[in-house]
């Protein structure tokens, strides 16, 4: 529990860059849709960059493995489309 602060602005702070990645990359459209591929994409990375590398190197079992991947993939793309639905681009002139 001492390290749960330092838990939770890592989580906020990954967030904000995912937020500012989404503004880069946005393209038009629905924010929804926009916020779902977005989240979605950002989900598989985790599973290959994390989930399946705890996987090889923690030897944490298979079924431990896919419901991290579902969970995680799950909660980048909600994530996702809250960001989609919460920007807004600049307004032009």
């Amino acid at each position: 529990m001492s390290n749960f602060p330092l838990g939770m602005i890592a989580i906020y702070l990954a967030t904000v860059v995912l937020a500012v990645m989404y503004a880069m990359l946005y393209r038009g459209g629905s924010g929804l849709a926009e916020g779902a591929r977005f989240g979605a994409l950002i989900g598989v990375f985790v599973i290959c960059a994390f989930v399946i590398h705890n996987y090889v190197n923690l030897n944490i079992g298979l079924k431990l493995t896919l419901e991290q991947a579902i969970a995680y993939f799950i909660e980048w793309l909600v994530v996702g489309i809250v960001i989609g639905l919460i920007y807004r681009p600049p307004a032009m002139y």
